[in-house]
């Protein structure tokens, strides 16, 4: 009983040792100097092991000798069954040992990878947020400067966002580089389209910035596209009916085709067997739509809403409008716009 308690003990030990053979310098040292391996080693590198894995392997070459010793007396002693169950589990450990390194390795490499997909995500979140909230401030060049500078410039989340801020930076810069800003605008919001053509931004943005290249391209160009910034508009509002600047931008495309001038009225009739159509009246039913999705949103929504009730010759809703326009604090080229022309037009009523 006392020689199995004690190689019983010592197999324990080399199995312990084994399982943490590639645990730390600090703990393989700790169980060198536990199992009386010599002070030498203990003046080696402590990440070098190979002497304790090779004199483990010729102690335990020792006690399967003992083993089959025990194994050669009568039963019924307890002494075989206790030793073998040792000597088993310490070959199906090095066995399981072995194997579970390379499985921990493949499980290593997958986590890895899912942790760099988890951070990229993590990252381009930021950039989005960080991007909209320069832009809500009215930092086009830095919220631009940003998303030029992502990790993934090519995301759709950051494609139509960087045609939303060029152009708006475009509005306060002069010609001829205002144009090209336009079309570098354009060609953003048409790539995030082809990205993504289920999301209402991607629709939204690229039926603003068509309308808006086509108009440097001339009249027939621009009326040629009507019925296309029309599409994007209207697709961008079914995907997100709750999005107040769609609201907006569709009443100005019913505005802009009541008011159009006779010479231009006889363009669209020569480009179309069915010109389209748009009336003050759709135009007011989306301005006001807009306004009440999101209530002073926007300085121009309230300039629109002015003209448009002036054009159906609402004086009193007008003036309303007008003067909330005229009034705005002026924080862009927008609000700018708003405020001079609303201002024009209140000294006429």
């Amino acid at each position: 009983m006392v020689l199995r308690s004690s190689y019983t003990r010592r197999l324990q030990l080399i199995a312990s040792v084994l399982a943490l053979r590639h645990s730390s310098p600090l703990v393989a040292q700790s169980w060198r100097n536990y199992l009386g391996l010599g002070s030498r080693t203990q003046q080696r590198c402590i990440g070098n092991n190979r002497d304790v894995i090779s004199r483990l392997q010729a102690l335990l070459q020792r006690t399967t000798k003992l083993k089959t010793s025990i194994e050669a007396k009568p039963s019924g002693t307890g002494k075989t069954t206790a030793t073998t169950g040792v000597v088993g589990f310490l070959a199906s450990f090095s066995l399981f040992s072995s194997g579970k390194s390379k499985k921990d390795s493949a499980t290593d490499k997958e986590a890895g990878a899912k942790m760099a997909e988890m951070q990229a995500a993590q990252s381009l979140s930021e950039t989005i947020q960080h991007s909209d909230q320069l832009f809500d401030e009215n930092n086009f060049q830095e919220a631009y400067d940003l998303l030029v500078k992502s990790a993934n410039p090519e995301a759709y989340e950051i494609k139509w966002r960087m045609a939303r801020a060029l152009f708006n930076l475009s509005k306060s810069t002069p010609s001829p580089k205002k144009e090209q800003m336009v079309r570098e605008s354009f060609q953003f919001a048409t790539e995030a389209l082809a990205l993504n053509d289920n999301d209402f931004a991607s629709h939204k943005w690229y039926s603003i910035l068509l309308d808006a290249k086509s108009g440097l391209d001339g009249i027939k160009e621009r009326v040629t596209q009507l019925e296309n910034v029309k599409k994007h508009m209207k697709r961008a509002l079914e995907l997100n009916p709750t999005d107040a600047t769609s609201w907006y931008i569709l009443g100005q495309f019913y505005y802009g085709l009541a008011d159009l001038p006779w010479y231009q009225r006889k363009i669209v009739a020569t480009i179309f067997a069915t010109p389209p159509e748009g009336s003050y009246e759709e135009a007011l039913e989306c301005f006001e739509k807009a306004e009440q999705t999101k209530p002073n949103f926007y300085s121009m929504n309230h300039l629109m809403l002015g003209k448009t009730h002036q054009a159906l010759k609402n004086n009193a809703k007008a003036k309303e409008f007008l003067s909330l326009a005229a009034n705005v604090t002026v924080l862009n080229e927008d609000d700018k716009q708003a405020k001079e022309e609303a201002a024009k037009l209140l000294k006429k009523l």
